[in-house]
C-alpha cells in the first residue's frame, strides 16, 4: 500500500482524535489484515497533519502499539508493522503452575489445607432445598448471600455481584473499566495474575512501588498526572508481601485519588484472616471503587466464589458482561458459601483454620528470623524472603523437591535485592527444616559455608 493510501485509510477509520482511539484503530487495520506485517507505518508528522493530531499524541499511539507488540520502531527504518496482536497468555500463571508441577512439596502458590476446609455436605444439602432452585433467570447474588454478606462488607456497598472466583473479578472489572491502551497504576511487587489480567485487556500497567504503609503515595500521585484509568491493589493480606496498608495511608490515599476518574479496584484474595475488620478505602471512595473477596482459600476450590461490592454503576456494567458470555454463578454454590457464612458450625471451623494459618505463618516468620533473614511479614499468609539470587536459591530448593516462586514474577520490572515468596502456611509442616533448607540455599547463593552443616533428609 502506498503511504499516502495508508495515511488515508487510517485518518478515515479513526472517528475520534486521540493516542488511545488512534492506537486502537491501527490495532483492528492490523488484527484484519488490511495492514500487513512489514507494512511502514506514516510519520508520526506526517499523520499527525492528516488527523490534525499533536505530534505527541500520535507518537503516544505507536507507544501504545509498540506495548502490545504489533509494531517495532527503527531509528533509521521507521516504524513497522511486525504482526497481529497475539492471544493474550497469562504466562506467569503458566510458570507459577509449572513451578510446582510434580514436586513433593510446593511452597510458593497459594494452597490451602484440605484438611482445614470446612464440611461442604450440610452446605450443599441446605443449598439444593432452596426455594428458587433451576429458575431460568440468573441473579447478581441471592437474597442469602447478600444477607449473610453486607454485615461483613468494610463500606456501605450499593450492589453485590457473585463471580468465579477473584480473579475473574478483577477481570471483569478492569474489562468494564479499562480500554486498550489505558495506563492502570498496579502496586509492585504483586500477585502475578494481576499483571496478567491487566496485560490481557491491552492496558499498559504502571508500576507503583510498595512502601512502608502501603502503596507508594508520592509515586502514585505522581502518576495520576498521566490521566490513569485504574488503580489495582490489595488492601490487606497482600500477595506476596503479607502485609496490610495502614490507617494513615488510607487517609491520604483517599485524598489524593477522590474526584479523580480512577476507578480503584480493590483485591482481597483471602479475607477470612483478617482480625478486626479488611482496611478498604471504599467508606471515603465508594462512588469509585469495587472491593473483591475471594472465598475459594477458605472453602475450596469447588465453592468456587468470590463477591464483588461496590456502586450500582460498577456492579451493573460487570453484570451486562456476565450476561452476555452467561457466566453467572449457579445459586447452588451461592447459597452454599451463605450457609457457610451463617452457620455456627461452619464459622468456628472457619475461625479454627484461620488462627491455624496465621499460627502457621508466625512460626515459620520466627524460625526464618533466627537464621538471619529480615522479613516484614504481618497479614495474610505470604512470607516474602530476601535472597542473595532467587534463581539459585529456586534451582537449590528444587533439588531437594521443594517448590517456591522466584520474586521476578512478582514484578514487571527488575528490582533488588531479590526474594522468594513462600506460602507461610504450607511451610508449616515441617517447619524447621524448610527454614533450615532456604537458609542452606542462601548461603549457596552466596558461596558461604559458614553455617553448620544441616540435616538433608525429606521429611514427608
Amino acid at each position: 500500500m502506498e503511504p499516502d493510501q495508508l495515511r488515508r485509510l487510517i485518518a478515515t477509520r479513526t472517528p475520534l482524535h486521540n493516542a488511545n482511539v488512534l492506537a486502537r484503530t491501527v490495532l483492528e487495520l492490523i488484527a484484519s489484515g488490511e495492514i500487513p506485517p512489514g507494512t511502514r507505518l506514516p510519520t508520526i508528522r506526517d499523520l499527525a497533519g492528516e488527523l490534525r493530531m499533536s505530534p505527541s499524541a500520535v507518537a503516544q499511539a505507536w507507544r501504545i502499539l509498540a506495548d502490545r507488540r504489533v509494531v517495532e520502531t527503527h531509528r533509521r527504518g521507521g516504524t513497522i508493522v511486525t504482526g497481529p496482536p497475539s492471544i493474550p497468555r497469562a504466562s506467569r500463571l503458566e510458570r507459577m503452575l509449572r513451578a510446582g508441577a510434580g514436586m513433593p512439596v510446593d511452597l510458593g502458590n497459594l494452597n490451602y489445607d484440605p484438611a482445614l476446609l470446612p464440611d461442604s455436605e450440610p452446605a450443599l444439602l441446605a443449598a439444593a432445598r432452596m426455594p428458587k432452585l433451576h429458575l431460568l433467570e440468573p441473579e447478581l447474588i441471592t437474597p442469602e448471600l447478600r444477607d449473610a454478606v453486607e454485615p461483613i462488607w468494610p463500606f456501605p456497598a450499593e450492589d453485590f455481584l457473585v463471580v468465579h472466583g477473584g480473579m475473574d473479578g478483577v477481570d471483569l472489572a478492569l474489562g468494564t473499566a479499562v480500554k486498550a491502551g489505558d495506563r492502570v497504576m498496579v502496586e509492585e511487587p504483586s500477585f502475578p495474575r494481576l499483571f496478567d489480567i491487566v496485560e490481557s485487556v491491552g492496558a499498559t500497567p504502571v508500576s507503583i512501588p510498595y512502601g512502608e504503609e502501603g502503596p507508594d503515595l508520592d509515586v502514585l500521585e505522581k502518576a495520576l498526572a498521566d490521566k490513569p484509568s485504574a488503580f489495582l491493589y490489595q488492601p490487606f493480606g497482600h500477595v506476596p508481601l503479607g502485609r496490610s496498608v495502614t490507617p494513615a495511608w488510607l487517609e491520604r490515599a483517599a485524598s489524593l485519588l477522590s474526584g479523580s476518574s480512577v476507578t480503584v479496584i480493590e483485591v482481597v484474595i483471602i479475607p477470612f484472616l483478617a482480625e478486626g475488620g479488611i482496611p478498604s478505602l471504599g467508606p471515603r471512595l465508594g462512588s469509585q471503587l469495587v472491593q473483591i473477596q475471594n472465598f475459594i482459600f477458605s472453602h475450596g476450590s469447588d465453592c468456587r466464589v468470590a463477591i464483588v461490592g461496590g456502586t450500582h454503576h460498577h456492579v451493573e456494567r460487570m453484570w451486562f458482561k456476565i450476561t452476555y458470555s452467561s457466566r453467572w454463578v449457579s445459586r447452588i454454590l451461592q447459597n452454599a458459601l451463605a450457609f457457610h457464612l451463617t452457620d455456627a458450625v461452619s464459622s468456628a471451623s472457619v475461625a479454627v483454620s484461620a488462627a491455624t494459618y496465621r499460627r502457621r505463618r508466625t512460626d515459620f516468620v520466627e524460625a526464618l528470623k533466627e537464621r538471619g533473614f529480615e522479613i516484614g511479614s504481618d497479614s495474610g499468609i505470604s512470607v516474602w524472603v530476601p535472597v542473595p539470587d532467587e534463581h539459585s536459591v529456586s534451582t537449590r530448593l528444587a533439588r531437594k523437591g521443594v517448590s517456591i516462586l522466584p520474586g521476578f514474577l512478582f514484578r514487571k520490572q527488575p528490582a533488588a535485592p531479590d526474594h522468594i515468596h513462600v506460602n507461610g502456611g504450607t511451610a508449616a509442616q515441617a517447619t524447621e527444616y524448610f527454614a533450615d533448607a532456604i537458609a542452606d540455599a542462601a548461603d549457596f547463593a552466596l558461596g558461604s559455608r559458614s553455617r553448620s552443616h544441616r540435616a538433608s533428609r525429606q521429611p514427608w
